[in-house]
C-alpha cells in the first residue's frame, strides 16, 4: 500500500506541475487546448488526492505469523546462515590447514564479568581447533551468554565465526534452538534503536531478503526476535570498533532489552576495561574469556602444516629459529607470529610459490637490523600483503575457484584504491579519536562523496539531457530540425527542473528487485491483479474528459487501454520487489545488482511502458480533438507520455541508491581516486583475502590493515601538502 500511496503522491504532483505549467500559457495564449487541458490537469489531481485519501484510511491491518510460519523462518534462517559462512570461512581460510590452536581461558580480572556469568564457566579451556568443544562449554553456560576478549589480531572475530558455524551445525531444530547470526557492533546506532532486537530486525531484513517472503507471515524478520524466548542469537563483532560513549550505550542498551535473550560479544581487552569501568557495570549473565599468545613453537609448527611440502633451506632456517625459543617470544619474528594475524600475514606474504618462480627471501624476517621490532615487521607485511597475494593467485572466470580474482589487477593500482578506502572509512574520525566506521555500504559512498547540489545538477542534466533527446528526435520530424532543438532543450530543462530535489536520494536505502519467474508466476498474477483496479480507476476519469470531445467509444477505450497499463506496470514493479523463499544471503555486489536491475526496470515499465500507451493513446485524442492531425498528436502524445513516463520511472518508489552510487564512480574515477568498476576491484579483493563481507557489506581483513593504509594516506597528504608549501614558497621568492 505504501507503494501505491507515494505514486499517488508523484501523479498528483507531477499533475500540479502541469496544471501550473498551462496556467501560465493559458494567459499568454488563450485557446480552448489549453482551458480544456487545464481542467484535465486539475481533475487528474483531485482523483489522485482523492484515491490517495481513501488508501491512507483503508490500509489493511497486517497479520500474525502462526507459530509454524515462524519456525518456517527460523529454519530458513538457520539455511541461510549457514550456506554464507560456509563461503566466507573458506575465503578467510578459518580451517586451511586447521584452525589455529589459540587457547582460551576466563578472564582472570573479576571485575571485567559477571560472577554468576563466570561461575556457570568454571573449568572453561578449549583451543580454536577444538571448537567442538567450544561449543558444548558454551550450551553449557547458564544464560548462554559470551564476551570474548583479546588484543589486536588474538582471533576473536576468528572465534565468533567458527562458534556460528559449530553452533549452527549442530543446532537442535526440535528445541527450537536460536539461530547464530553475526552482526558489525558498529551498524548498531542506539540512538535509532534503543533495544537490541529492534536492531536486529532491521539487519535481517537488510541481509536475508528472503526472510520478506509472504510465506514466513506478513514481519518474519520482528516475529523471530520478538516474544519470551527470541528465535536469534546475535553474534555482535567488534565493539571495540565503535566510540567509547557508543560502547556504553550498548552495554547498556543490552543489559536492558537483551531480557532472555543468548549472545556472543567481542571485544578488544583494553576497550572493555574502559567501557565497564565507564559504565558502572557489566554485561548481566555472561562468562568472560580471553586467548593465551602463541608460543613460538607452537606458530612454527602451524607454519610448516600450511607448507603443504618439505620446507626450503631457508624455511627450515626459519621454523628453527622460532622453534628455539622459550615460550616467552625473544625477537621481533616471534612477537609477530604470538597473535593469528601476524602469524596469517607471515604465511599470506611469504607463502612458496605452486610454481617454478623464485621464493620470497625470508631472511630479513629473522634479521633484527632489518625489522627491529615487531611493528616494524608488521607493517613491512601489511605493505607485502597486496602485491604478495595478487602474484600468487593469477585470475580465473571458473566460479569454483573462490580464492582467485576475475581480473588482473596492477598491485600499484590496487594498493592505491584501498589506500583511498581507508582513508575514506577512517576520516573524519569520531572525537574520541576512532575511525568513522568500519563498514564500507556502497550506498553511503555517494552522501560522504558528493555535495547535494553536484547530485541534483548531475541527475537534471541526465534527465534534461535524455527527454531532451526523444523530444528532439519526434518534434524535429514535426518541426524541423532548428525547431526541435529548441523544443527539446526546453522541454529537457523542464523534466530537469522537476527533480532539483533529488539530494534527497543520498539518504535512501538499496531496494530489492527479483526478476526470476520460476515458481513464482502466481505471485505475478495476483500483483498485477491488485494494481488492476489503480490503474482502471486512472484511465476512465482520463477517458471521461475525452468523451464529449471524440464521443464515448473512444474515451471508453482510451480509459480501458491506459488503465490496463498503469496497473500493468504497479503490479509489474510491486511484484519485482517481493521477494522469494529461496533467495540468497544478500551480498555486497548481490544488493548493488539488485537495486541497479530495480531501478533500470522501474524506468523502463514506466518510461516505454507506461509511458508510451500513454503517449499514444492520449496522443491520439488530442490529434482528434483539437485538428492537429494524427501526426502531430502521436508527436505530442509521445513526448508527453515518455516525458511523464520517465519522470515517474526515476522517482517512483523510495530507491534511487545505485543512481547515486554511479553519479559518485564517475566521479571519482575522474579524479583517479576509485575504479569506474569500483564493487568488480572490491570483490576481486575479497577473494583474495584482503577484504570481509559481513552481510552486505565489506570491511578489511582486519582494523589494524584499515588502520595501516589509513596512516599511508595520511602521510602522503601531509608529504604533498609541505610539497605544495615547499613549492609556493619557492616560486614566491
Amino acid at each position: 500500500m505504501s507503494f501505491r500511496r507515494a505514486g499517488l503522491h508523484v501523479v498528483a504532483g507531477v499533475a500540479g506541475v502541469v496544471a501550473a505549467g498551462i496556467a501560465v500559457n493559458q494567459v499568454l495564449n488563450d485557446s480552448k487546448w489549453n482551458f480544456w487541458a487545464l481542467g484535465i490537469a486539475i481533475g487528474i489531481a483531485a482523483v489522485a488526492e482523492s484515491v490517495k485519501w481513501w488508501l491512507d484510511h483503508h490500509s489493511p491491518r497486517p497479520g500474525v505469523a502462526s507459530a509454524q510460519q515462524v519456525d518456517d523462518a527460523a529454519a530458513a534462517l538457520a539455511h541461510l546462515v549457514a550456506g554464507q559462512w560456509e563461503s566466507e570461512a573458506e575465503l578467510r581460510s578459518l580451517e586451511d590447514p586447521d584452525p589455529m590452536p589459540v587457547r582460551w581461558r576466563l578472564t582472570p580480572d573479576p571485575d571485567l564479568a559477571d560472577t554468576a556469568g563466570q561461575a556457570a564457566a568454571a573449568g572453561w579451556d578449549a583451543t580454536g581447533d577444538e571448537v567442538e568443544e567450544l561449543a558444548v562449554q558454551f550450551r553449557a553456560l547458564g544464560r548462554c551468554r559470551l564476551v570474548v576478549l583479546g588484543g589486536p589480531g588474538s582471533g576473536k572475530t576468528t572465534l565468533a565465526v567458527q562458534l556460528l558455524r559449530e553452533l549452527l551445525r549442530t543446532r537442535d531444530e526440535n528445541g527450537r534452538e536460536p539461530v547464530p547470526v553475526l552482526l558489525s557492533a558498529s551498524s548498531w546506532d542506539t540512538a535509532v534503536h534503543r533495544g537490541v532486537w529492534e536492531w536486529i530486525a532491521d539487519q535481517l531484513a537488510l541481509t536475508y531478503p528472503a526472510l520478506k517472503a509472504e510465506a514466513y507471515g506478513p514481519d518474519a524478520c520482528r516475529d523471530l526476535v520478538t516474544g519470551p524466548e527470541p528465535r536469534v542469537l546475535p553474534v555482535i563483532d567488534g565493539l571495540d570498533e565503535i566510540p567509547p560513549t557508543n560502547r556504553i550505550a550498548v552495554l547498556e542498551a543490552l543489559n536492558r532489552s537483551l531480557g532472555r535473550g543468548q549472545l556472543i560479544l567481542t571485544c578488544r581487552t583494553t576497550d572493555w576495561v574502559d567501557a565497564v569501568a565507564a559504565a558502572d557495570t557489566v554485561l548481566s549473565g555472561a562468562a568472560v574469556i580471553e586467548p593465551d599468545p602463541l608460543t613460538p613453537r607452537i606458530a612454527a609448527d602451524y607454519l610448516r602444516r600450511c607448507l603443504r611440502r618439505a620446507p626450503s633451506p631457508a624455511w627450515q632456517h626459519l621454523l628453527g629459529h622460532l622453534t628455539a625459543q622459550d615460550d616467552i617470544p625473544a625477537s621481533p619474528l616471534a612477537e609477530a607470529c604470538s597473535t593469528p594475524l601476524g602469524l596469517w600475514l607471515v604465511r599470506a606474504v611469504y607463502q612458496p610459490p605452486a610454481t617454478s618462480a623464485p621464493a620470497p627471501d625470508l631472511t630479513p624476517l629473522i634479521d633484527p637490523a632489518a625489522y627491529p621490532s615487531a611493528d616494524d615487521l608488521r607493517a613491512h607485511l601489511f605493505d607485502q600483503l597486496i602485491p604478495a597475494l595478487i602474484r600468487q593467485r593469477p585470475p580465473s572466470t571458473d566460479p569454483r575457484h573462490l580464492f582467485r580474482p576475475r581480473l588482473l589487477h596492477d598491485p600499484d593500482d590496487a594498493t592505491r584504491w584501498l589506500t583511498w578506502l581507508a582513508h575514506h572509512l577512517t576520516h573524519p574520525r569520531a572525537p574520541e579519536g576512532q575511525p568513522r566506521t568500519r563498514d564500507f555500504a556502497w550506498w553511503h559512498l555517494a552522501r560522504h562523496t558528493l555535495a547535494p547540489k553536484q547530485l541534483n545538477i548531475a541527475t537534471a542534466l541526465a534527465i534534461g539531457l535524455g527527454v531532451g533527446l526523444v523530444a528532439w528526435l519526434v518534434a524535429g520530424l514535426m518541426a524541423g530540425l532548428l525547431g526541435g532543438v529548441v523544443f527539446g532543450l526546453l522541454l529537457g530543462l523542464g523534466a530537469g527542473l522537476t527533480v532539483r530535489r533529488a539530494s534527497n536520494w543520498l539518504h535512501d536505502q538499496p531496494g530489492y528487485a527479483n526478476l526470476t519467474l520460476h515458481s513464482r508466476k502466481k505471485d505475478l498474477v495476483r500483483k498485477i491483479a491488485t494494481g488492476l483496479p489503480l490503474g482502471l480507476t486512472f484511465g476512465f476519469m482520463f477517458g471521461l474528459v475525452f468523451v464529449t470531445e471524440v464521443g464515448l467509444a473512444f474515451g471508453f477505450a482510451f480509459g480501458l487501454v491506459f488503465g490496463l497499463a498503469v496497473g500493468l506496470a504497479v503490479g509489474l514493479v510491486e511484484w519485482t520487489e517481493s521477494p522469494a523463499t529461496a533467495d540468497r544471503v544478500n551480498t555486497p555486489t548481490g544488493v548493488l545488482n539488485a537495486d541497479r536491475a530495480l531501478a533500470i526496470f522501474r524506468l523502463l515499465v514506466f518510461g516505454l511502458g507506461g509511458g508510451l500507451v500513454f503517449g499514444l493513446v492520449f496522443g491520439l485524442a488530442v490529434g482528434l480533438a483539437v485538428g492537429l492531425g494524427l501526426g502531430g498528436g502521436l508527436a505530442v502524445g509521445v513526448q508527453v507520455g515518455l516525458l511523464l513516463g520517465l519522470l515517474l520511472g526515476l522517482r517512483f518508489g523510495q530507491h534511487h541508491a545505485w543512481w547515486c552510487y554511479l553519479l559518485a564512480t564517475l566521479h571519482l574515477s575522474r579524479r583517479g581516486a576509485l575504479p569506474r568498476d569500483l564493487m568488480g576491484v572490491l570483490d576481486d579483493a575479497h577473494r583474495l583475502g584482503l577484504l570481509r563481507a559481513v552481510g552486505p557489506m565489506y570491511q578489511f581483513r582486519h582494523a589494524d590493515f584499515q588502520d595501516h593504509f589509513a596512516r599511508e594516506a595520511s602521510s602522503e597528504t601531509a608529504e604533498g601538502s609541505a610539497s605544495t608549501d615547499r613549492s609556493g614558497t619557492s616560486s614566491a621568492a
